[in-house]
Formats: structure tokens, sequence, C-alpha cells
């Protein structure tokens, strides 16, 4: 191949990036990002890539925590991402890609500067519910061989984990990867780590309780994100409430498609139909005891007031 060559398909590979929608989901843990992901990526328009976190990471892989800045966008950083993902819309033949990653709550400043033209959905759900929700979750193993509800068998997962990084940020992860399938094969309660990482994640996860850690971390994702979000034109931040998704999917879900630049479609219709369950709205709630919630509170209380879920 020739420099002329060379230029001329880098070029054209610059060309298919600029023409493709990028549309990063966030949201903390246990906030419904995952079901968002899923009830949009029904639209026959939209690619849909499920946390490819290490996608995001590669050229930082090494760094501790998840909350990356505008400073980790390099140039060859931006060119990789920007690559892998314009090649996953180019696979599914669309015009529109939607990658949901939780971590990138803690790191929009480095989202806007590799994809400067677009767009940010940032899911939030009550941080009393997340809090309990998620420190539930840390009890729950996937099955090391079987699907167990909507997850994977835990080595299904791992190697398509393994598959996402590139062979270069490999050994970055090694002792990651190493700790979960030891807490997995040990039968712990405890996994190596679990959602977005934020600033001394590990400090802070040995010297407090599960409810208090997990009410921390939804504080720090939805604090940050917003922070960041609401300096974005209007047409590139939305903010939506998981409770207005299942509540109230028939005015929420158009103004989503509508942020996209997406038509209505029967298939996110008929998902609505069949998926939506609005019995979870405060189920949460409902299961967290007087002494469980005075523990979440110092750390959930004056967000959770601001937003509107608690009066004031």
């Amino acid at each position: 191949m020739t420099a002329t060559d060379t230029t001329d398909k880098q070029q054209t590979a610059a060309s298919t990036a600029d023409s493709v929608q990028f549309t990063c989901e966030v949201g903390a843990a246990r906030s419904g990002t995952n079901f968002l992901g899923e009830l949009l990526s029904q639209h026959p328009d939209l690619a849909y890539w499920r946390r490819p976190k290490y996608v995001w990471r590669h050229g930082n892989a090494w760094k501790s925590d998840d909350c990356l800045t505008a400073d980790d966008a390099r140039p060859r950083v931006k060119q990789y991402i920007r690559r892998r993902f314009t090649e996953k819309a180019q696979e599914e033949g669309k015009q529109h890609l939607l990658v949901c990653t939780q971590a990138n709550s803690l790191a929009l400043g480095f989202v806007d500067a590799v994809f400067p033209d677009g767009k940010i959905i940032h899911i939030i759900r009550d941080g009393r519910e997340v809090a309990s929700s998620q420190a539930k979750e840390w009890e729950i193993h996937s099955s090391i061989t079987k699907s167990k509800g909507s997850r994977p068998p835990f080595f299904t997962l791992l190697r398509q984990r393994i598959g996402e990084v590139p062979p270069s940020d490999l050994p970055a992860y090694f002792g990651e990867f190493a700790g979960t399938v030891w807490t997995m094969l040990a039968g712990s309660k405890y996994r190596y780590s679990m959602g977005p990482k934020i600033h001394d994640w590990r400090k802070r996860k040995a010297e407090m309780g599960r409810l208090e850690y997990t009410a921390l971390t939804w504080r720090e994702c939805v604090a940050a994100a917003r922070e960041v979000g609401r300096r974005l034109p209007a047409n590139r931040y939305l903010e939506v409430r998981f409770e207005d998704v299942v509540a109230r999917p028939e005015e929420t879900v158009p103004r989503l498609l509508e942020f996209l630049g997406l038509p209505p479609a029967k298939e996110v219709d008929e998902f609505i139909a069949k998926r939506i369950d609005r019995s979870t709205v405060g189920k949460w709630l409902d299961r967290i005891s007087d002494e469980e919630m005075a523990r979440i509170m110092p750390y959930v209380g004056d967000l959770c007031r601001d937003l509107g879920y608690i009066d004031t």
C-alpha cells in the first residue's frame, strides 16, 4: 500500500466517523442504564454497544479509577476510540450508535473531548433505592457456567470482557480479572469491584459498609455527570429519570428518540408494552429499614432533595 493509499484510507475513515451520530448513555450502577439501553436498542436505526468500558479506557488502562478527564483524551486515544465505535456502527450498517458505559458518569469531560459533537443521555434514579438495590446486588453471583436471569454465565462474560481489551492493555487488567475470578471460585459475597470506580475506591470500600459505599458512589456519579453535562448545550445533554421511563414511557421515550434524532418505531413500542413493569418504581424504598435509611441519608440526602426525590 502506497502512502497515498494510506492517506486516502485514513481520510475515508475520518469522514465515516464524522457521519456517525454517537451517543453515550451514563448513570450510576443500578440506575436503569442497561434497561434503558436495551429499550432504545430496539430501534431499527440504532446500533448499540453495552458497556465497552475497556475501549474507552485504552491508553489510560493503568489509572486506578474511572475519573478520566479531558487531559486523558490524547490524540491517539481519541483516534482509537472513534475508530472502534465507527467500526461497530459500520458492522451493523447504522448511522446512529448508542454506547452504554456506567463508568463514564465520572468521565464526561473525557467523553466530551473524544466526541465534541456527540450526545449524552444521563439516567438518574432515586439514590436511596440505588443504594439499597446495589448493596443487595453485592450478594448475588452469576453462575459460573449457566445463565442466571439476564446474566450470562460468568466465564462467558469474562471472555467477552477480555475480548474487548486491546492486547497492549491486558497487563493492566490482570489483577482485576484475577480478583474477580477468585471471588467467584471462593464463593465470596464481597466482590472485587462493582460499579464505577470513584476516587480512592479501594480505601473507601474497605473502610465503609456496603450501604454507605454504594450511597457514596451514587452521589459521586450523579454529581460528577451533572456538573459537566449541564455545561453542554441542550441538544447534546439530556437527563432522564428512571422513574419516568418506567411510570410514563409514553411521554418519556418519545422525548428520548427526538433527542437522538430518531423517528418513532413500533419495535420500541412493542418492547415497552411487553417489558416495562410499572410496579418497580419505589419497590426498594419499601425494603429499607429505618436503621438502613439512617445510614444512607448522610450520603444521598442533599442530592435527593435537589433532584426532587425528597420534599424540602
